[in-house]
């Protein structure tokens, strides 16, 4: 059991001080601390030796560092951890949102600005960085990565509402409710095959449409998924249109009345159950916490999202929440064992 602290790089919602009292807290518990350069040597030796599935790393920090995560694709290092059984607990801000850049790219970069008569905001946006208050220094990858590694839409919720944690949530141990402010796209997306297990959902009452701007990076055709929206929505009334057009036909042709009504009746209750199927279960649904399995061989191991806002302290009952959530994850890790040796 791992965890990820280093004061070098820079972290977004989760302060140093509260990123710190997480580590000293996991630490107690029995958690390895490791640096940026640890951590990516741990991933690779996990990698090579085949080993991920023993392994389990807490991020105290937000932001993942530049030494696992050098570009948004699916080849990087994090990935392959994960594909190989690895597991990840995170929370803060959108998961791999920013690439938190090491202390000699952080110099290179004031160089560069030292080197220039623009003003230094104007320069950092042009180069998609962003510097906190202790000069340290991160890469904006926007959607890309979450989208190309953990293949997740995120969203941001301009009105955050209070989520509502699923059963699979409660048995994780997930307890207190929060306001999900970067929850991921769950329904009404090409993924519906590859759904995450959706820890709490949440229903924010404006959205930024994200997915659609997805689907735009991906090339994919509008006109044609516009289409293709338009047939799932329609083509669940195809059963209540045969229906009543049979039961017109049996009224034309002298059947019995009991028949026709009969043909009639079913043909409402199609149309109702399908309206309903679309207006509740069929809806866009957000998760502000997630659960996704990369290794199929290892079904407890993979990623693990929990609270989407911004933290700004932490008591002793959120840390005895977190001590059980990670116990429940232990517990699923543990049967990954048992399965490989026997």
């Amino acid at each position: 059991m791992y965890v990820y602290y280093d004061d070098r790089y820079m972290t977004n919602w989760i302060s140093d001080g509260l990123s710190r009292a997480v580590t000293d807290f996991l630490q107690r518990k029995g958690f390895e601390v490791l640096n940026a350069n640890e951590l990516a040597e741990l991933m690779r030796k996990s990698v090579d030796e085949d080993t991920c599935w023993k392994t389990l790393i807490v991020f105290s920090r937000d932001l993942v560092p530049e030494t696992i995560c050098h570009y948004p694709y699916p080849n990087t290092l994090i990935r392959q951890y994960l594909d190989n059984g690895g597991t990840i607990v995170w929370f803060g801000d959108i998961p791999l949102y920013y690439r938190a850049l090491s202390p000699s790219s952080s110099k290179r970069i004031k160089e560069q600005l030292k080197s220039v008569n623009q003003l230094e905001d104007e320069i950092l946006k042009q180069m998609k960085k962003q510097r906190d208050d202790k000069g340290r220094f991160a890469h904006l990858h926007e959607l890309r990565a979450s989208f190309n590694i953990l293949e997740v839409i995120p969203i941001l919720a301009k009105n955050p509402s209070k989520v509502r944690i699923t059963k699979a949530g409660k048995e994780l141990g997930l307890r207190s409710l929060w306001y999900s402010d970067r929850p991921i796209l769950i329904r009404g997306t090409n993924l519906r095959k590859k759904k995450p297990v959706t820890l709490a959902t949440s229903k924010p009452r404006y959205i930024m449409p994200f997915e659609r701007a997805i689907l735009d990076q991906k090339k994919e055709k509008r006109f044609s998924f516009s289409v293709i929206d338009l047939l799932l929505k329609t083509i669940g009334l195809i059963p209540a249109l045969i229906t009543l057009v049979t039961a017109l036909y049996f009224s034309l042709t002298g059947f019995a009345t009991a028949l026709i009504w009969s043909f009639l009746v079913a043909s409402l209750l199609l149309f109702f159950a399908y309206v309903i199927y679309w207006l509740f279960w069929s809806r866009v649904t957000y998760a502000g916490a997630w659960f996704r399995n990369f290794d199929r061989r290892y079904p407890g191991s993979g990623f693990y999202r929990l609270w989407d806002f911004m933290p700004d302290r932490i008591n002793q009952t959120s840390l005895e929440e977190f001590s059980n959530i990670i116990q429940s994850i232990t517990h699923k890790l543990s049967k990954n064992i048992n399965t490989n040796q026997k």
